[in-house]
């Protein structure tokens, strides 16, 4: 018996300790341009050890008859730490146009290698990933272009709380205005439900109308 009972206080004593780390939900979203279901968007989550791993993909793809006219791809693997962006790596395909970003962590300094700029900072700028909250949360964000490694000096605007989805969803909505490097406006509108998940996204993208849908509440695709 007192050995069962070793045995036991070591099989236990040795367990790893559950993470405390609360997981972001899974995302995905049907991307329609003018109406029209051009691709997807969605991020996976998970937990190593003390950090949030956030794996994005986006793929688009807009024909014209018969033609692929537009081609988009963008992969991007972020590590968060403590609510900290501790490393990012993302490359984009933009119709033949290949991007990149990379930024790491080492202690408080940021190390940028992106194919706009090369560079290092202690100022943290969120990216533009859209999944976390926190980047709506200021009237003014100066974002990291999750392409290129530019920065997207954005003003944001509460515009109010909102029920979309034929009202099945609570959420607020939020409009953001800036400008890339290449001097395009970007003017986003964005919604996040009431446990900050982002359930909505609308741009312009030359004259065109992008729109995020949630695929959970997306009733023309299924």
């Amino acid at each position: 018996m007192r050995i069962l009972l070793l045995i036991l206080a070591l099989i236990f004593t040795n367990k790893p300790a559950l993470s405390n780390l609360s997981l972001p939900k899974d995302l995905y979203f049907n991307v329609y341009r003018n109406n029209s279901l051009i691709g997807y968007h969605k991020i996976d989550f998970s937990i190593n050890e003390n950090k949030i791993i956030a794996n994005i993909e986006i793929k688009f793809e807009v024909t014209f008859l018969g033609f692929v006219v537009y081609d988009y791809y963008h992969q991007n693997e972020e590590t968060w730490i403590n609510g900290n962006l501790k490393k990012l790596i993302s490359k984009t395909d933009k119709n033949g146009e290949v991007m990149s970003c990379k930024l790491e962590k080492i202690e408080n300094v940021y190390n940028i290698n992106g194919t706009s700029r090369k560079t290092k900072t202690n100022l943290f700028m969120m990216p533009t990933s859209y999944w976390k909250k926190e980047l709506v949360e200021s009237s003014l964000s100066n974002t990291l272009n999750t392409q290129d490694c530019s920065i997207i000096n954005f003003k944001i605007n509460f515009l109010g709380e909102e029920k979309i989805y034929n009202n099945n969803l609570k959420t607020k909505h939020y409009k953001m205005e800036g400008k890339e490097q290449s001097g395009e406006d970007v003017i986003i509108d964005i919604w996040y439900d009431e446990d900050n998940n982002w359930s909505k996204m609308i741009f312009l993208k030359d004259g065109s109308e992008i729109e995020y849908i949630d695929n959970n509440f997306d009733v023309t695709n299924e």
